[in-house]
C-alpha cells in the first residue's frame, strides 16, 4: 500500500466588512443675526469650507473601506468594469531566457525506449536500429528464459537475445518489427555538467523520465564478478528497472546505457552509471554482425598507479605493466614491465580497469597507438591488437 502525501488547499478567510464614514451634513443654515450687524460672509467662502470638509470625510471613508474591498475582491466576482485597452503581458520578467529542454528531450527519446520483461524481473531497452534491434544490459536478460519487449506504443513482442558482452554489461535483442523509432547514439564524449536525462522503467513504471547532469566521466565499478570501466556518472535518478534504458544529452542524443547505481539502500542516491555510447556502438555492431564479441588483446598484466605512488616515484597516474605476454602485440611493440601506460589511442588512461575497458571494445586487427612513460620519458608506439584468448588484457 502506498502512502500519498495529503495537500490541503488554503482558502482566504472571510473578514467582516467595514462601514464607510458618512460625509458631514453641509445643509445646516447659519444662525440669524441682528439687522444692525454686517451681513454674513459671502456664500462662496462658506461653500469652500464645506467642500473641504466633505473631501476630507470622503478620503477617510475610502481609506477605511480599502482593505475590506480588497478582501471582498478575493471572495466575490469583480463587478463589470469598463473595457480598458492594455498591452498584452510579456515574459520579460521570466527567470530563464528559454524554457527547460527536458520536455523536448523526453518527447524525442521516449518513443525509442522499451520495457523488458523476463518473467521474474524487468528492465529497459533502447531501440538501436529501425529493423528491430534493441540494446539493453546483460544482467537484465542473463537469467531470463523468455524475454518480452513492450514498446512505447504498447505493442508486446517476444525478443531473441542476439548476443551479449558481459564484460561491458551489454546485450542486443531482436524483435520481429520494422520501421521502429530508433534512437540517435552519439560518438562524442559529453562534458561534465551536461544535461543528462534518464528514460526507462524503474520498478516497472514504464516511460519514466528523470533529469540531472553528467557528474563525472571514466568512472570504474568493481564487484559482483565484474570490472566495469570508462563509465559515465550522473545524478539523474536511476533505480532498479532503469537498467538498459537511455541516458540522453540536451540534444536528445543517447550518451549512454544506464547500468548501475551506487547506493546503500538499493535505490537512487544520486550516483548512477551508464556505459558510454561509443562503447555501446562498437559492441552492438559486432553482436549484430556476428552474434558475438571478439575483444581485442594487448598482452599485458598490470595494476593501477595510485596518486600517492605517482607522486612518490615521479611518474604520472596510469596503468603500470607488471608482465608482458610473450609473442603478444605488446611484446612485439617492445612494451616492458614497469612501463606506465598513460594513453590508449588518444584517450587518457589513469587506471588498469580504464585501459581494459578500452581494449575490450576494440577488435583483433585494430591498429592503435599506446602512450607510455619509461624512466621518466614519454614515448608512443603503434601496434595491432591480437584476439583475446585469456583473462590478460
Amino acid at each position: 500500500m502506498t502512502d500519498y502525501t495529503s495537500v490541503e488547499a488554503t482558502q482566504p478567510v472571510a473578514s467582516s466588512s467595514v462601514d464607510a464614514t458618512q460625509p458631514i451634513d453641509s445643509t445646516a443654515t447659519a444662525p440669524v443675526r441682528p439687522p444692525t450687524l454686517p451681513p454674513p460672509p459671502p456664500p462662496r467662502r462658506r461653500r469652500g469650507r464645506t467642500v473641504l470638509l466633505v473631501l476630507i470625510a470622503a478620503l477617510v471613508a475610502a481609506a477605511l473601506a480599502y482593505p475590506a474591498g480588497q478582501r471582498a475582491a478575493q471572495q466575490e466576482p469583480a463587478a463589470p468594469t469598463a473595457q480598458v485597452d492594455r498591452a498584452p503581458a510579456d515574459d520579460s520578467d521570466a527567470v530563464l531566457d528559454a524554457p527547460s529542454p527536458v520536455p523536448e528531450i523526453a518527447r524525442a527519446v521516449l518513443p525509442s525506449v522499451a520495457q523488458v520483461d523476463v518473467g521474474q524481473g524487468s528492465g529497459s531497452a533502447v531501440i538501436y536500429r529501425a529493423d528491430g534491434y534493441l540494446v539493453t544490459n546483460n544482467h537484465v536478460v542473463a537469467n531470463g528464459n523468455q524475454v518480452e519487449v513492450i514498446l512505447a506504443d504498447g505493442r508486446r513482442r517476444d525478443a531473441e537475445v542476439v548476443g551479449t558482452a558481459p564484460f561491458s554489461d551489454l546485450a542486443v535483442l531482436k524483435i520481429d518489427e520494422q520501421d521502429l523509432p530508433a534512437a540517435t547514439f552519439t560518438t562524442q564524449v559529453p562534458e561534465i555538467g551536461t544535461t543528462a536525462v534518464a528514460v526507462g522503467s524503474p520498478f516497472g513504471l514504464d516511460a519514466t523520465v528523470t533529469a540531472g547532469v553528467v557528474s563525472a566521466l571514466d568512472r570504474e565499478l568493481q564487484g559482483g564478478g565484474q570490472n566495469l570501466g570508462g563509465l559515465i556518472q550522473t545524478d539523474a535518478a536511476i533505480n532498479p528497472g532503469n537498467s538498459g534504458g537511455a541516458l540522453s544529452d540536451d540534444r536528445g542524443r543517447i550518451i549512454g546505457i544506464n547500468t548501475a547505481i551506487l547506493s546503500g539502500s538499493g535505490t537512487s542516491a544520486g550516483v548512477g552509471f551508464a556505459v558510454p555510447a561509443p562503447s555501446v556502438i562498437a559492441l552492438a555492431d559486432q553482436l549484430i554482425e556476428t552474434g558475438e564479441v571478439r575483444p581485442g588483446f594487448l598482452g599485458i598484466g598490470g595494476q593501477d598507479v595510485s596518486r600517492e605512488a605517482a607522486e612518490a616515484f615521479g611518474v604520472p597516474e596510469g596503468a603500470v605493466i607488471v608482465e608482458v605476454t610473450p609473442g603478444s602485440a605488446a611484446d612485439e611493440a617492445d612494451l616492458r614491465a614497469e612501463d606506465v601506460i598513460v594513453e590508449f589511442d588518444g584517450e587518457q588512461i589513469d587506471s588498469m580497469v580504464g585501459l581494459s575497458s578500452r581494449v575490450l571494445v576494440r577488435q583483433p586487427g585494430d591498429e592503435v597507438t599506446v602512450g607510455f612513460v619509461r624512466d621518466g620519458e614519454r614515448m608512443d608506439v603503434t601496434l595491432t591488437l591480437d584476439e583475446r584468448t585469456d583473462e590478460v588484457n
